[in-house]
C-alpha cells in the first residue's frame, strides 16, 4: 500500500473508489430488496434491474467521447452529485411507501426504475473517467500494481462490506441503507475534488458520431479487445439474470431477513479479493489466459445450478 501513502492523487482516488463502492455494495442489496417491497412480480422487479444496467449499453460509447473531451475530475464529481441527488428521490419513494403499496404498482416500479436509469447513466460517467485517470497520477511502472489494489479495494467495500452493512442498514430502518448511500456519494465527490491531474495535451475534437466510428473500427482492428469485451459482455449478462431474481429467491425459498441475504452476497468477493491482490503474479507467469477460460467456465456453471 506504499503509492496510497506516497502519491496524494492516488490517495485520494483510491478513497473515492473504496467509499463510493461502498455505497455501491449497500444499493447492490437495498434496491432490489425496496423492489421486492413494491411488487412480487420478477419481471417488474428485473426491469428496475434492466433499467440499472440499460445505460451500460447505450451510453459507454458517447461518454467515453465526452470523457476525452472534458475534464475527467469534473465529470466524476458531477456524477457523484447526480448520483446523491437521485439517491434522494428514491428515500421519497420510502417514506411514501405506504402510498406507493396502495397506489398501481406500475406506478412505483416505474419510478424507481426511472430512477436506477438515472444511477446507472451517472455510473457510466464516472466509472469511465476514473479509469482514464488512473495513468494520469501513477507511473507505468506502478499500473498494474494500483490497478489491482483499486480492483481490490472495489471488491472489498462493493461485494464483501457493502451487502452485509445493507442488511444491517435495513434491519434497523429502510430508509437507513439509501440515506447511507447518499452520504458515500458526497464524500467521493469530496476526495476526487481534491485529486491532482496533469494538463491535457491539446487535441482536435471530432464529431461524437466519428469519433464513436472510429473507436468501433480501432475495436475491430484488434482482435484481442474484441473478444475480450464480448467475453465481458457475456459474463455480467449471465451474472445480472442471476442477481437479479436471487432476492426473491432468498425471501421466498429460503425466508432470508435482509441481514442473512446480505451475507449471502458476500460470498462471491472472497475470490474477488484474492484476484485483485494476487493477479499481477498470476500475470507474470504466464496463465493470465488460463484464469479467464476458468473464470468463463465457473460463470455457466453458476448460472446451470440457478436453475
Amino acid at each position: 500500500m506504499s503509492l496510497v501513502i506516497s502519491n496524494r492523487s492516488y490517495r485520494y482516488l483510491f478513497s473515492a473508489a473504496a467509499i463510493s463502492n461502498l455505497g455501491d455494495g449497500v444499493s447492490a442489496l437495498a434496491f432490489p430488496w425496496l423492489a421486492s417491497l413494491l411488487t412480487r412480480d420478477p419481471f417488474l422487479i428485473g426491469m428496475v434491474a434492466f433499467a440499472n444496467r440499460l445505460p451500460w449499453l447505450l451510453l459507454t460509447l458517447p461518454i467515453g467521447v465526452i470523457t476525452d473531451h472534458y475534464d475527467r475530475r469534473k465529470l466524476m464529481i458531477t456524477a457523484d452529485i447526480a448520483r446523491l441527488c437521485l439517491t434522494c428521490g428514491v428515500l421519497w419513494i420510502i417514506l411514501t411507501l405506504p402510498e406507493a403499496r396502495d397506489s398501481n404498482e406500475f406506478t412505483s416500479i416505474g419510478f424507481l426504475a426511472l430512477l436506477a436509469f438515472g444511477l446507472g447513466s451517472a455510473e457510466v460517467v464516472r466509472d469511465n473517467a476514473a479509469q482514464t485517470v488512473l495513468p494520469s497520477i501513477v507511473m507505468r511502472k506502478d499500473l498494474e500494481r494500483a490497478n489491482g489494489q483499486m480492483w481490490s479495494v472495489e471488491q472489498i467495500m462493493g461485494s464483501f462490506v457493502g451487502p452485509p452493512l445493507a442488511g444491517a442498514l435495513i434491519a434497523y430502518s429502510l430508509p437507513a441503507p439509501f440515506a447511507f448511500d447518499a452520504v458515500t456519494f458526497g464524500l467521493a465527490a469530496f476526495f476526487v475534488w481534491h485529486i491532482s491531474l496533469p494538463p491535457k495535451a491539446p487535441s482536435v475534437r471530432l464529431p461524437m458520431g466519428q469519433s464513436i466510428k472510429e473507436a468501433w473500427v480501432w475495436t475491430k482492428q484488434h482482435p484481442t479487445i474484441l473478444r475480450l469485451a464480448l467475453m465481458l459482455g457475456t459474463l455480467n449478462f449471465q451474472s445480472t439474470i442471476f442477481v437479479t431474481l436471487m432476492v426473491l429467491y432468498a425471501q421466498d425459498i429460503f425466508a432470508l431477513s435482509a441481514a442473512a441475504y446480505g451475507v449471502l452476497l458476500t460470498a462471491g468477493a472472497v475470490g474477488g479479493v484474492a484476484g485483485g491482490v494476487f493477479g499481477h503474479v498470476f500475470n507474470k507467469n504466464f496463465v493470465g489466459y488460463v484464469m479467464l477460460v476458468i473464470d468463463n467456465r465457473n460463470a455457466r456453471k453458476r448460472g446451470f445450478c440457478a436453475g
